[in-house]
């Protein structure tokens, strides 16, 4: 399933920081990384929970670039998204954007538990 990814300035730094860290340069590998990472640690709570991901400034995100990323998986980012309480975006592509920035957000906090 190919994409537009909605991400902050502060996702893009996160990004760099855990690029960095892992030495995966190419962001669209590395959100790769980051869903299959989250979703096989099948602990939503731990990520998406709501102490956790109350933002106030998610509406600011904006288009950075595409992305493919498994249907499965897509899908999965999908009903995350639908199962926890969050702001009503006008897109799939922003709903789905959204869980991506709350797992980037979770492993820029807990970069240790991104598998290698």
């Amino acid at each position: 399933m190919k994409f537009k990814v909605f991400l902050k300035n502060t996702h893009i730094d996160m990004l760099q920081d855990l690029s960095k860290k892992y030495g995966i340069h190419n962001k669209e590998k590395l959100i790769k990384k980051c869903v299959e990472t989250a979703i096989k640690l099948n602990d939503n709570d731990l990520i998406f929970d709501e102490v956790r991901e109350q933002c106030t400034m998610c509406f600011s995100a904006e288009p950075k670039f595409d992305i493919e990323i498994d249907d499965i998986d897509y899908s999965n980012l999908k009903q995350i998204f639908e199962y926890y309480d969050f702001n009503t975006y006008n897109t799939e592509e922003e709903e789905v954007s959204k869980t991506i920035r709350c797992i980037i957000n979770f492993f820029d906090e807990e970069p240790d538990l991104l598998s290698n």
